[in-house]
């Protein structure tokens, strides 16, 4: 494996995540506390502290705790707690993961987060993008033909399905979801799913779809830790294979080893319960904020898009931007302005011979990961930085 490229996108991300006056270029809810999560659990503070001060810090089960798998496994129809493996977030399962399958060629939606593409592509992977477009209007869209012809010309042995999109904000239908699962059955491709949206996928239902199904061909990873803003806890999953993940996890007995028993703790309590106060609240609140950004875009002069289907992120383009350099000076009076977003082309996005500004990386990745008491005030700093 050659050596990773720089990150680049968590190196933006960490100038000015801890100083900006509005960080929106985050791709998480807004942060919260181990005792809202707990007492959001049903957990009172005292039960919490005794439970804390007397937790053994010596090594959790090298697969997790028993009980967390099989939490995971309830949320993946036909699985069971051999099929999941806990790990120190969801970046551990995923290169752990592209490890032990070596791919020769990983089909991906594009943009995409870097990870995604740079694990494999480190292996001497081809990459190939399956395309994200906008109209006019900003709105992003996939062509389920085009996306399937592709795959058919392409012959990846990997697909990796990112759902909800990061940066788009989409959720892919049902239908070509199913249509991706029969091509992988019938070319002998593995379907590797990222959820970590899945709990802010649906509108009516706590958890939305997974492409998950029981076989040695399937792989999900997953965590609830940007949904509920507690990426510090650096808890997720991988869920398939059992003779897979016993090769990952023999890996991660390299690296990780184990997770600390204190965040898994954490991590069942939250999970016990899918109609908890803290996972009601968290979507209670993306609901808010998507409705608050869907009628900011509505009346806004300086900038277009749409709120996300799904997760935490959609991509906003500038009004009346003709060219890179004019996006920068927008860019630079957002800063001006405290307000913190993450260009496209820190996600390695843009293509010059794109038929939409989005499509050539003049926009930014927005998060609506703010409280929705603040939120309001931030989307107006972006239109006064924007407008004109």
């Amino acid at each position: 494996m050659e050596l990773l490229r720089s990150f680049f996108m968590e190196d933006y991300l960490e100038g000015s995540r801890f100083t900006a006056r509005y960080n929106l270029g985050e791709s998480g809810a807004r942060p919260r506390t181990v005792g809202e999560l707990l007492t959001g659990s049903g957990i009172n503070p005292q039960q919490a502290l005794d439970t804390f001060l007397s937790t053994l810090l010596r090594d959790s089960p090298n697969w997790g705790r028993a009980d967390l798998r099989d939490l995971v496994a309830a949320m993946h129809p036909g699985a069971t707690r051999d099929n999941v493996l806990i790990t120190t977030g969801t970046s551990e399962a995923l290169l752990l993961l592209f490890r032990q399958l070596r791919p020769r060629k990983v089909a991906l939606a594009w943009p995409a987060f870097q990870l995604l593409y740079e694990l494999p592509m480190q292996q001497g992977a081809e990459i190939v993008r399956l395309p994200v477009r906008w109209d006019s209007r900003g709105v992003p869209s996939v062509d389920a033909d085009e996306w399937l012809a592709r795959l058919e010309r392409e012959s990846p042995d990997v697909v990796v399905i990112n759902n909800p999109h990061n940066p788009s904000g989409l959720v892919l239908d049902s239908e070509l979801l199913e249509r991706i699962f029969r091509w992988t059955e019938r070319s002998g491709a593995t379907l590797v799913g990222d959820e970590h949206y899945r709990f802010l996928s649906s509108e009516t239902e706590v958890l939305g779809g997974t492409v998950y199904r029981p076989g040695a061909r399937t792989f999900i990873t997953g965590s609830f830790i940007k949904c509920l803003g507690c990426p510090g806890l650096r808890i997720g999953w991988c869920v398939g294979d059992t003779a897979m993940l016993a090769r990952v996890q023999n890996e991660k007995n390299y690296t990780t080893h184990t997770v600390n028993p204190i965040t898994e703790w954490i991590s069942f309590e939250v999970l016990k319960a899918l109609d908890s106060p803290v996972l009601s609240q968290a979507r209670e609140e993306w609901k808010r904020n998507r409705r608050l950004l869907s009628s900011f875009l509505e009346r806004s002069q300086g900038v277009y898009g749409v709120a996300p289907t799904g997760g935490l992120v959609t991509c906003i383009g500038v009004s009346g931007v003709a060219s890179p350099k004019e996006f920068e000076a927008k860019l630079q009076a957002l800063g001006e302005a405290g307000v913190f977003v993450l260009p496209l082309s820190a996600m390695e996005h843009g293509d010059p011979a794109g038929t939409h500004p989005l499509e050539r990386g003049q926009g930014f990745r927005l998060g609506l990961g703010m409280s929705p008491d603040r939120f309001p005030e931030a989307l107006e700093a972006i239109e006064r930085a924007t407008r004109g």
